[in-house]
């Protein structure tokens, strides 16, 4: 198959009218393949030592279970599109951005980014999750659902992180994802049991009925974070 490297990362958001107020309003999440994490992780660090990358956040996670669709993500946050302008055209004229493409030739493949909205955080910023299940839905009625969502989140609470995105590019198979953190695998997997068995979610099912379906479920390895 043939090598690609992590081209030009893309992305930048508005957050939506009348969310709660937070400094990230939205994700640049990047799919790549790596043939090892620890590579990966050690291009990516030493770019990010670059004076070009000060003040960026950047995270690398590695996926864990759900479709094979990349074996990592690495995920920049943004507050604004005027943020990603200056970061993207910073970096992709910094020696450090050359240096990561050397390193990472002839061991990655890029397959994609994607543009995601930060809709509201119902708990601690996602990047301070040590593992993430990203709960991948197709939904008809973006407004109810998000109400929805707060509703269950007052009543069931979450694990760490209780994150609300809307896709802002892709094919739209899933027009959501609710992300689900905490610090390990055990934790993040005992709140869904508990979530998916409680009254609350029952009534948050029977409230969004036929309006939401669920596309997929991937979980990840936060790998480490950088700019935290």
């Amino acid at each position: 198959m043939k090598k690609t490297t992590l081209l030009t990362l893309a992305s930048t958001a508005i957050l939506l009218i009348g969310a709660p107020a937070m400094a990230q309003k939205m994700e640049a999440v990047h799919a790549i393949n790596y043939d090892s994490t620890e590579q990966a992780q050690a291009a990516l660090g030493a770019l990010m030592q670059d004076p070009a990358m000060k003040g960026a956040r950047v995270t690398m996670y590695e996926k864990e279970f759900g479709e094979a669709r990349s074996s990592h993500l690495i995920v920049e946050d943004f507050d604004d599109y005027s943020a990603y302008m200056t970061s993207r055209a910073e970096r992709v004229a910094s020696p450090g951005w050359s240096r990561f493409l050397l390193a990472t030739l002839d061991s990655s493949q890029y397959l994609g980014s994607q543009m995601v909205i930060v809709v509201d955080d119902h708990g601690a910023a996602r990047h301070t999750a040590g593992y993430l299940a990203a709960i991948l839905i197709q939904a008809s009625d973006a407004p109810m659902y998000r109400a929805a969502i707060a509703e269950l989140a007052k009543a069931a609470g979450n694990p760490g992180v209780l994150r609300l995105v809307q896709m802002r590019s892709g094919n739209m198979a899933a027009t959501h994802a609710v992300l689900v953190g905490g610090p390990d695998f055990k934790a993040v997997n005992e709140f869904l049991d508990k979530l998916w068995a409680s009254d609350a979610f029952a009534a948050f099912a029977a409230k969004v009925g036929n309006s939401r379906k669920v596309v997929g479920i991937d979980m990840y390895r936060r790998v480490a974070t950088w700019g935290d």
